[in-house]
Order: C-alpha cells, then sequence, then structure tokens
C-alpha cells in the first residue's frame, strides 16, 4: 500500500481533530496540533499550545453539548494550508456554520493554526468585528478602507 499523499495526510488530521473535538478527547484533540500552535477566535482571546487548545475544547463540548460535521473540505498542499466548512450541532438544536482556516506545520503535518469564521449576523456594536489577538497588519492583511 502506497504512503498517504501531503494531500491525504492534511485531510486526515483534521479529520481526525473533529472527531476528537466531538468525543471530548482533549488528549487526542491535543496531538493534532503543534506543541506551541494557536486557535484564534472571533469572541473569545486566543489559546496557546496544544494541551490548552484540547483541554479546552474538551470542555466545551462537555459543558454545551456540541459536535461538529466536516461538510467541506480544501487543502493546499503547497501552502501546507487547508480550509474546512462546518457544521455545529448543540443540545438545544441549534445549528451554527462557519469555516476554519487551518495553517500546517510541513515536517509534521501537525496543526500550527486555526482562524474560525462563523456564518452569524454582523454586531453593530462592533467596531471591528474580526479574531481576537490576530495581527492583521503584521500578515499584510489589509487594516484600512481601500481608496
Amino acid at each position: 500500500m502506497a504512503d498517504p499523499t501531503p494531500a491525504q495526510r492534511i485531510d486526515q488530521v483534521i479529520r481526525t481533530y473533529i472527531q476528537a473535538c466531538n468525543d471530548a478527547d482533549a488528549t487526542a484533540i491535543a496531538a493534532c496540533f503543534c506543541p506551541d500552535a494557536v486557535h484564534y477566535g472571533p469572541a473569545a482571546p486566543k489559546w496557546s499550545g496544544a494541551a490548552t487548545i484540547g483541554g479546552n475544547f474538551a470542555d466545551r463540548v462537555r459543558k454545551r453539548g456540541v459536535c461538529w460535521t466536516v461538510d467541506q473540505l480544501l487543502v493546499d498542499v503547497e501552502r501546507c494550508a487547508a480550509a474546512l466548512e462546518w457544521t455545529r450541532f448543540d443540545r438545544n438544536g441549534r445549528i451554527v456554520r462557519g469555516v476554519d482556516w487551518f495553517v500546517f506545520e510541513p515536517q509534521t503535518v501537525r496543526i500550527r493554526e486555526v482562524r474560525p469564521y462563523f456564518a452569524v449576523a454582523p454586531n453593530p456594536e462592533l467596531p471591528r468585528q474580526e479574531l481576537q489577538d490576530f495581527d492583521y497588519a503584521g500578515r499584510g492583511y489589509a487594516t484600512n478602507a481601500p481608496r
């Protein structure tokens, strides 16, 4: 049997990560990440470190009764990145849809960074609706409207 391709390896890590989240398995979640990985969020400060990410997700699943599906998955091997379209369900029947942007460590194919984006109504009270703690300017993202 041939070794999996880089795209297949990335795909498998994401699917393993989502299943580990659904199982509230902090150890299995952490194993999908580099030790110094970062998980950003739009409504909360970033989580830093594989163990923190694993523990926080496992705790969230147990407390809130949430689970996710893998709806669509696009892998860019050259950039060692992927986009996951997902659906999150909770115990009250609520559904949230979104997309996660993943960046992988090329040598280990472990997750180095996750940036989630949710399909929810904008909050008119917030002047900036973006990921907390993410260095947009430092990464070359526009921070002002084009003229």
